[in-house]
């Protein structure tokens, strides 16, 4: 089921302008306080309407629509069962490119991004970091994606392999509906005013597939990319159960009935995450 969006046009019963004309002199002043409750009645109903929308699609998301499609993608996994691949792998000078790699990568998480990050997170209390606990990719799981370019492009050196990777650091800021669009652009500024380099921007509220907006950034001194994700709560759910659907769809392997398959799934989960007011206005980077 599938939750209509409320206009906020749509008329609150009461709220139409009906004062009376030819009102005697003597009515004015009562007429003028009517008239201004009848404004602040019509300023105040989008905002209302907006939030019984939210409340209703939080709580169809919570209690009907997440465990639904979380049971069906466990189906379809039993369903389409993949065997298991061995992992690409390097040679051991690649590899020690890597290991003193994240090294330097875990240092400059510990001692620059997150200090940084938290001190943003305390600037508004209206929103903050989830998943802090996966801030820093596995060695293990660097170094396959380091084999995996490798393979994909023999001509990269492997520290070029290493930079490849997008999302060695990362993070992601949870914000209300409410407050979403406000919370990104503000915390954008602060991301900057901290010091770091944006680099790049995407936001995705219009694509059927993924909700929310992506960003990296430069630590200054050592050129380190950490990544920034802006989401809802419901938007970061959806990314999290569609994820594996995501990386099937990467696989060279899948074919093209499975890739139909996996982008409906997606699409479909996507349908339920209401999209905050203005989200689309938060502008691409470069």
């Amino acid at each position: 089921m599938e939750i209509d969006r409320l206009r906020d046009d749509d008329a609150p019963l009461g709220v139409a302008d009906s004062a009376p004309a030819g009102a005697a002199d003597s009515q004015d002043a009562a007429e003028a306080g009517d008239e201004r409750e009848r404004a602040t009645a019509r300023a105040e109903y989008p905002a209302k309407v907006e939030a019984t929308y939210l409340d209703a699609a939080r709580e169809h998301w919570r209690t009907t629509a997440h465990p639904a499609f979380e049971g069906e993608w466990k189906g379809y996994v039993k369903e389409h069962p993949r065997a298991p691949e061995a992992p690409a792998s390097v040679d051991e000078a690649a590899a020690d490119t890597v290991r003193l790699g994240c090294r330097e990568i875990r240092e400059t998480e510990d001692k620059i991004v997150t200090p940084a990050m938290l001190r943003i997170e305390a600037e508004d209390p209206d929103r903050h970091l989830t998943g802090l606990e996966f801030r820093c990719k596995g060695e293990d799981r660097i170094m396959e994606k380091v084999a995996t370019a490798l393979e994909e492009q023999p001509n990269l050196t492997s520290e070029e392999a290493l930079a490849s990777v997008k999302d060695t650091i990362r993070y992601t800021f949870q914000y209300t509906e409410e407050h979403y669009t406000e919370g990104v652009l503000a915390d954008v500024t602060r991301l900057k005013t901290a010091g770091f380099e944006q680099v790049d921007l995407r936001n995705s509220w219009a694509s059927e597939e993924y909700k929310g907006i992506n960003s990296r950034w430069r630590v200054p001194g050592n050129g380190h990319l950490f990544e920034v994700q802006f989401h809802t709560q419901i938007s970061f759910e959806a990314k999290q159960l569609t994820h594996p659907a995501y990386e099937r769809l990467r696989d060279p392997s899948t074919s093209k009935a499975e890739q139909d398959e996996l982008g409906e799934f997606q699409r479909r989960v996507n349908v339920y995450v209401p999209e905050p007011r203005g989200a689309r206005s938060v502008e691409n980077y470069p």
